[in-house]
């Protein structure tokens, strides 16, 4: 016995295929459970869950891995400007350390000389510690630079000897630092109109800071 519609009929075997073939197109065909066509469409709906959950599972296998910090110890050969400097590790290596965060005035930019002179009379000589997990695209590290328990980058940016590099660098707190040095108008933020390192480059076509990403 089938039911279609609202009522029951007999159905003889050699008509079955071709009765339930045109009832099925018409969506009128019930059993026990309920509607054909609503299983079928539950069904459907399942299918796109399944392929969420791979897509889920393969986005989460693709983590990035973590960056290891690296760390030296070693002595300030060289101030080379503002913001970068050479320090020779105890197998007599050197390395060009660039201080993350931190821009200053280019050499032949107003506050240049001022602000590698600065850097000279902080770390030349001494013995710091060097902290980075990158470098730049020319292989300088970008570091942190500590002497003993005082920030160097901070110190910087704090006294107002460079800019700070927000287009590289979001810290907070070496931001605060820097709208501290321009309200207090210390070092190069006492001059009568400060221009920042990148826009000096890009007016005299000389290069950017290397690439920090």
């Amino acid at each position: 016995m089938i039911f279609c519609s609202s009522h029951a009929f007999p159905v003889r075997s050699q008509r079955l295929v071709p009765w339930l073939a045109a009832c099925l197109l018409s969506g009128w065909i019930w059993h026990a459970v309920g509607p054909i066509p609503t299983c079928l469409a539950q069904s459907e709906k399942a299918a796109p869950a399944s392929s969420q959950s791979q897509s889920d599972k393969s986005s989460t296998s693709k983590q990035e891995p973590e960056v290891k910090e690296q760390s030296m110890q070693g002595t300030v050969s060289k101030v080379i400007d503002g913001d970068s400097i050479k320090v020779k590790d105890d197998q007599g290596k050197e390395f060009e350390v660039q201080i993350e965060g931190t821009d200053a005035p280019e050499s032949k930019q107003e506050y240049g000389k001022e602000a590698t002179e600065a850097l000279r009379k902080l770390c030349m000589d001494k013995d710091v510690r060097v902290t980075w997990t990158k470098k730049d695209n020319f292989e300088r590290i970008l570091a942190q630079v500590y002497l003993g328990s005082e920030h160097i980058n901070a110190t910087m940016l704090r006294d107002g000897h460079a800019w700070h590099f927000k287009r590289y660098n979001q810290s907070k707190e070496l931001a605060e630092l820097e709208e501290k040095a321009k309200q207090a108008k210390r070092g190069l933020w006492g001059t009568e109109a400060p221009q920042a390192p990148w826009d000096y480059r890009k007016e005299n076509r000389a290069p950017d800071k290397p690439d920090r990403s």
